[in-house]
This record gives structure tokens, C-alpha cells and sequence, in this order.
């Protein structure tokens, strides 16, 4: 890609301003995915990952998925996205809508729109899927995730809950495109 060209699109994957490729994730990508979740929150929180998070991590890839999709660029998987069937979230979550069970990047990776590319290809893939409701749930004091999640039409659904790892509030977002 020539500098100040618009990205391009090769076959299933969406390149992400040079040289990061969003594509299908496979059943091979799983163990770095979950190394760079814990990378991710360990870096976000600033101190070591709840006990349990990798663990807690590596579970949701078992339920079906409407969507896995990664991030590549020459240093390997710089972020990724799972969407879940719906009912697979949480108990008080909408019937029909599918999970967002994990979506991040690697925290030297951030900055190049992966994270809203990510977003974008996995809500398309997803209502693709016939599957117009998704929902989410974020860290409450997660500046960035709500205000990438707010930007791209998602709003706040119930009250606060704490997380079940480390206790802290979150937020369950929805997003749903039968609601205009």
C-alpha cells in the first residue's frame, strides 16, 4: 500500500493502515489471544489480571461463535474479537442478542484503529449472521472502550454489576439494529 492511499481489501480480510490485516481467526490463534487479553487488562489496570481471567478468558472461546476475527501484522495477532451466540453472556443480558465476549489490542498495537476496525468487521459479520442485537459489558471506568462503543451507536442497558472476577463495576451496552 502506497502512504496516503485509502486501505484495501484482499479476499475475507480488511487491511487496517499498513501493515495491519484484519481476518478469520482460527482455532490455532487461541492461546495468543488469550496471552494478549491478559496483556491488555494487565496494562489498562495497571497491576497483575484478577486469578482466574485467563482461564475465565479461554472458556468463552468454547461457546459457538457468530464471529472470531484477528488482527495480524508482521509481529503476529495484534488484537482480536469474539462474538458468541446469544445466551451465552450474562443472565440478565436481551434473549436475542449475541455476545461480545472479548475484544482487544495489544497495547503497543493501539493507536492504529484495530480496535474500531475490529469492532466494525465483527457487528457487520455478526448481523450478517441474522443477529441484529449484540450486546457487551465494560469495564465502567474503561474511557476508551465506552467512548469507541458509544461512537459506533451502543448504549448503556440496566445498572451497574461488578465484575465477577475482580469486583469492579461494569456496564452492560447494547446494540441494536432494529431500533432506529
Amino acid at each position: 500500500m502506497r502512504a496516503g492511499s485509502a486501505p484495501e481489501s484482499r479476499g475475507d480480510d480488511v487491511l487496517v493502515g499498513d501493515p495491519v490485516v484484519i481476518g478469520p481467526g482460527r482455532p490455532g490463534d487461541v492461546d495468543q489471544c488469550v496471552a494478549l487479553w491478559i496483556s491488555a487488562i494487565e496494562s489498562r489496570d495497571e497491576h497483575p489480571a484478577p486469578t482466574g481471567a485467563a482461564e475465565r478468558c479461554r472458556a468463552k472461546f468454547s461457546h459457538p461463535a457468530t464471529s472470531f476475527v484477528v488482527a495480524r501484522s508482521g509481529d503476529g495477532i495484534v488484537g482480536f474479537g469474539l462474538v458468541t451466540v446469544p445466551g451465552t453472556g450474562a443472565s440478565g443480558d436481551p434473549a436475542d442478542a449475541a455476545y461480545l465476549a472479548l475484544l482487544a489490542v495489544r497495547p503497543g498495537a493501539q493507536g492504529r484503529h484495530a480496535g474500531s476496525r475490529l469492532l466494525d468487521v465483527l457487528t457487520q459479520e455478526t448481523r450478517s449472521g441474522g443477529h441484529p442485537v449484540l450486546v457487551l459489558h465494560v469495564l465502567a471506568s474503561n474511557r476508551a472502550a465506552v467512548a469507541l462503543y458509544e461512537a459506533r451507536g451502543w448504549r448503556a442497558h440496566g445498572e451497574l454489576f461488578p465484575h465477577p472476577l475482580s469486583g469492579e463495576p461494569h456496564q452492560t451496552y447494547v446494540l441494536d439494529a432494529t431500533v432506529r
